[in-house]
């Protein structure tokens, strides 16, 4: 669900009106995040790192309220909301090594659910299928998650539609390494000015550490059956 903001009294209409109208509003830091946990689980469970650190990416969004706000279009016409949910669609490659896009993923708190319908909508787009242009979730938040994993960078600036208003927040990861005994990515976010700042994008990468830090708590919680334990690390 979504719920149309009233900017006159929003406390953010003052950084929104500064930078709404820019040709280029798009802002972002790329850092390196400890993984150590996440590889160590992936490995374990037979699962996807891709599809986990989407999972984790929206997890941590939908625990920060500024990453809830977003632009909407009724009539033709741009006007900010508020959601309820946050949906990610990943990019693939298909059989001929071209990009696609996969459907949006609505973010689910059931890890195994959410990554069925992950593996499922990447192997449709790996296939050919074009869920981009008619994925059409009105009600959702919606994020761009990509994936470098041949490769470490230092930087990353993503294409932009200056004739289309996006807030979409685009995060991209690149191949984890190894040092000092540690899993390590460069992770890279970037964001609409006029809905976050570096305030924001400070709590997503503390938020999203501490949930990789944390992956096993949040995976084997008691009373949650998410994937079998081979062992503890």
């Amino acid at each position: 669900m979504k719920k149309q903001v009233n900017l006159a009294d929003w406390s953010r209409k003052k950084a929104y009106k500064t930078f709404c109208d820019f040709d280029d509003p798009y802002t972002g830091i790329t850092t390196t995040l400890d993984i150590t946990n996440l590889v160590c689980m992936v490995k374990n469970a037979n699962q996807s790192l891709y599809g986990t650190m989407t999972y984790l990416v929206l997890m941590s969004m939908n625990e920060i309220d500024a990453f809830k706000y977003g632009y909407g279009k009724d009539n033709g016409k741009y006007d900010v909301y508020k959601y309820d949910d946050i949906a990610a669609t990943v990019t693939v490659l298909t059989q001929n090594h071209e990009l696609n896009f996969t459907r949006y993923i609505k973010y689910d708190n059931d890890y195994l659910k959410f990554m069925k319908e992950f593996n499922n909508a990447k192997h449709d787009a790996e296939n050919g299928v074009d869920y981009y242009k008619i994925s059409n979730l009105d009600n959702m938040n919606k994020i761009q998650v990509t994936c470098l994993p041949w490769i470490k960078f230092n930087n990353f600036k993503d294409a932009s539609n200056n004739l289309e208003k996006s807030s979409k927040p685009k995060v991209c990861w690149g191949k984890y390494y190894k040092m000092n005994d540690k899993y390590l990515i460069d992770f890279s976010i970037l964001v609409n000015h006029a809905f976050q700042d570096g305030y924001h994008i400070r709590l997503l990468i503390n938020t999203l550490q501490e949930n990789i830090l944390q992956i096993d708590e949040i995976l084997y919680e008691e009373g949650k059956t998410y994937v079998k334990r081979k062992k503890k690390y």
